[in-house]
């Protein structure tokens, strides 16, 4: 049989034994719950670096510019800030050091962040000063482009003004020829010339004709060309060559310089026929002044 003393021992056992077991129930609760507040506390972190390091590359994204100089350097802080997210967001634990270090490196990026938008605003800043050199340029440009197209509008009205007063004048100016007249000559043994209408006879042939009074045309010496031809065309007694106004070769039988002071002056010309070359017809003899075609007669020989 058990004494009274026993059982009072017994007794003691199972209280302590009971005190310890809910002392460790206890300590394994608050190890449980501190361990689960940490956890907590490191997901609410990570969460919220996520969050700040979202909105920092939101903001380089929308700093992209079309400087290629800067957009790579937007990127390269944009792909460090992902880099750093990413590495962040893979922690299970963290101690105080390596918090710290990431803090630092955080601070580090952001300042390299808002150096670069800086630089960003200051670049967009410069373009829309140079958009607006440009358009003020280009306005110049179109400004003047239309005062130069409006000169030349009036510089081509007056080119034309001037060309035509100028062909007016040219032509003003032109030398005018009448009363061309032409007669056979026969030598006369004293010397001297007497008309005839016998073709075997001629030896000369007297051309005559006026020069016009003109005071807008050129004073000085002129010369006159005198193509004698029979009806065939064949010129006569020909001496030389020249080039009309038209740029034809033309053959002349004589020529002759005078000296033109704007006044009317009659101009005569004998030119000497070599013996026996005329035959029965019509020779026609024509008078270009300065390479210019002015006038024609016949002469009729028998």
């Amino acid at each position: 049989m058990e004494t009274n003393s026993e059982k009072n021992n017994s007794k003691l056992i199972i209280i302590i034994l009971s005190v310890l077991l809910a002392a460790l129930a206890i300590f394994t609760v608050y190890n449980l719950k501190s361990s689960g507040e940490k956890i907590d506390d490191l997901t609410e972190t990570k969460a919220k670096i996520q969050t700040e390091l979202d909105k920092k590359i939101a903001e380089l994204d929308e700093a992209m510019t079309n400087n290629v100089e800067m957009d790579s350097q937007l990127n390269e802080t944009k792909n460090q800030l992902i880099i750093l997210r990413d590495s962040i967001m893979k922690l299970k634990t963290i101690d105080k050091q390596a918090f710290n270090k990431l803090n630092l490196r955080i601070a580090e990026l952001e300042k390299t962040k808002v150096k670069l938008l800086k630089d960003v605003d200051s670049l967009k800043v410069a373009n829309q000063m140079l958009g607006i050199e440009i358009d003020s340029a280009n306005a110049n440009i179109q400004r003047q482009a239309s005062t130069i197209q409006d000169k030349t509008v009036e510089n081509d009205e007056l080119s034309s003004k001037n060309t035509n007063l100028t062909d007016k004048v040219t032509k003003g100016a032109a030398l005018k020829i009448s009363n061309v007249k032409a007669i056979a000559l026969k030598e006369r043994s004293s010397g001297k010339l007497k008309e005839t209408d016998n073709a075997s006879k001629v030896d000369a042939f007297r051309i005559s004709f006026l020069i016009r009074e003109n005071a807008i045309a050129d004073a000085g010496s002129r010369k006159a060309n005198i193509v004698i031809q029979n009806s065939a065309g064949k010129v006569i007694g020909q001496k030389g060559t020249f080039y009309d106004s038209k740029g034809l070769q033309v053959d002349f039988s004589d020529e002759t310089d005078i000296n033109y002071e704007n006044n009317d002056i009659e101009v005569i010309a004998i030119t000497n026929i070599p013996q026996n070359t005329l035959t029965k017809g019509d020779y026609y003899v024509k008078v270009y002044l300065e390479n210019n075609y002015l006038g024609t007669t016949k002469v009729t020989l028998k």
